[in-house]
């Protein structure tokens, strides 16, 4: 469960004497709150909701989503052939393939949602809603300071606008202006996407109590219509208490959610995950390689060849990497959809002294770009196996100097701390670890020194 207010402290005051640039984000974040900072929940608080209270209390639509959305995107294609096509049905057609592409990770979506956004724009530059298209790809892209510049200059008042920007500054760990930029949001708009979004950004900051607020929140206000987005709500908010130590609330949460979309993806992969923590690594594996199937989401793939290895097949588990290392590299050579940090993480994972050279490489750039938790977190892991143990503490505090608190982070710096001689410190992370994980079962000491 997450960390006592003592143990926190003690975290955060550790980060404080590594490096001039994290103090100053710890003081920009505990300074100048947007909202009152509420303390994380204790080890012993329980986050999880009333089960009754998670359920969708509206009918489950017996039509295909993905089938009334390619419905959709044909009845606009019919429309934007005549020689002068609207620019609002350009933009949404553009809108129409990116929602596709969210659904099924076709990079062709991605490149006609584009080309129908910029056709758009070419006949009414402003005001007109494809630019907020280009935004949210700009987001799936992580090019986020392009999601930025875009957001910052649509000139209507919408609340994709902050929606975007939190994101934006979410991914490049500005966790100051994602907190303004999803309050915003809320302000503007207080609905389920709204809530939802201001927990992710909560979440981030370790505001666990205020991340449970929000998550009831956006159930409590969520509208018929959309049970995709239903489903996304319960995964995220699985997610976040399976990352808490609550595997029987997360695994509600799953149910309900592939109750109410039977084919989500994400809550599908979220449930391998639920496996592979609860020491079911061949049940997980099984359930990663559907979601992948559905999705192409090469996520789903670093997750699976680590539930292989935990299952004993180590052969497999790095063919299955050596398949992930492919698609990355072949997407971010195109242009693509492809992430760097997928790269570094999954070239850590396969260990090789070269492979770890270019991880480290490829994650400081990283770093420099977006100093998110996340990114320090696998510049941290490259380090450790490389034998860097310093270096690996200094990027890993910054990590947790964010409020970040995960599991694999306490494993981590306990193992780091071990390595340096420090076995009172080794201690407390790995209690630290023991309380957000129960259990473990191996998985995470994956790609650990």
């Amino acid at each position: 469960m997450p960390l006592s207010s003592r143990a926190r402290t003690y975290v955060i005051s550790l980060a404080g004497v590594i490096a001039g640039g994290v103090i100053a984000g710890v003081i920009a974040l505990f300074v100048c709150p947007v909202r009152r900072v509420a303390p994380a929940a204790s080890a012993t608080e329980a986050l999880a909701p009333a089960r009754d209270s998670i359920r969708y209390r509206f009918v489950v639509p017996k039509s295909d989503p993905r089938k009334e959305l390619d419905e959709t995107i044909t009845a606009l294609q019919e429309r934007v052939k005549i020689p002068t096509p609207s620019p609002i049905d350009l933009a949404e057609l553009a809108d129409g393939h990116f929602r596709r592409a969210q659904l099924t990770g076709d990079k062709r979506d991605y490149d006609q949602a584009e080309a129908l956004a910029r056709q758009s724009l070419t006949i009414l530059p402003t005001p007109n809603g494809a630019a907020l298209t280009l935004a949210k790809l700009a987001n799936t892209r992580h090019e986020f300071h392009e999601a930025l510049k875009i957001a910052h200059d649509y000139k209507r008042k919408s609340v994709a606008v902050p929606t975007i920007q939190a994101t934006a500054h979410l991914a490049l760990g500005n966790l100051q202006a994602a907190a303004e930029a999803a309050n915003a949001a809320v302000a503007i708009k207080p609905d389920a996407s709204t809530y939802l979004m201001r927990a992710l950004v909560l979440q981030a900051q370790g505001r666990d109590r205020e991340v449970a607020a929000d998550f009831a929140s956006a159930v409590r206000l969520e509208d018929q219509g959309d049970p995709q987005g239903a489903a996304r709500l319960r995964s995220m908010w699985g997610r976040f208490l399976l990352r808490r130590g609550d595997l029987e609330g997360a695994g509600w949460l799953f149910d309900e959610a592939l109750r109410i979309a039977p084919e989500f993806t994400l809550a599908q992969a979220l449930r391998g995950e639920l496996l592979l923590r609860s020491g079911k690594p061949k049940d997980a594996v099984t359930q990663l390689e559907q979601a992948f199937a559905a999705s192409r989401q090469v996520r789903y793939l670093i997750d699976q060849a680590r539930a292989l290895e935990a299952a004993g097949d180590v052969k497999n588990a790095d063919a299955v990497r050596a398949q992930v290392e492919t698609i990355v590299r072949a997407e971010l050579g195109e242009g693509g959809l492809g992430h760097r940090l997928d790269l570094v993480e999954v070239l850590v994972d396969r260990g090789t002294t070269p492979r770890l050279t270019e991880a480290i490489a490829l994650g400081r750039e990283e770093v420099r770009r977006r100093p998110s938790a996340d990114t320090r977190y696998q510049l941290a892991r490259a380090y450790a196996r490389a034998g860097d143990v310093a270096q690996a503490m200094v990027e890993l505090q910054g990590a947790l100097a964010t409020g970040a608190h995960e599991p694999q982070f306490y494993e981590l710096a306990s193992r780091l701390e071990k390595l340096r001689g420090d076995a009172g410190r080794a201690a407390m992370y790995a209690k630290l670890a023991a309380e957000l994980d129960p259990g473990s079962h191996g998985w995470r000491a994956l790609g650990m020194p």
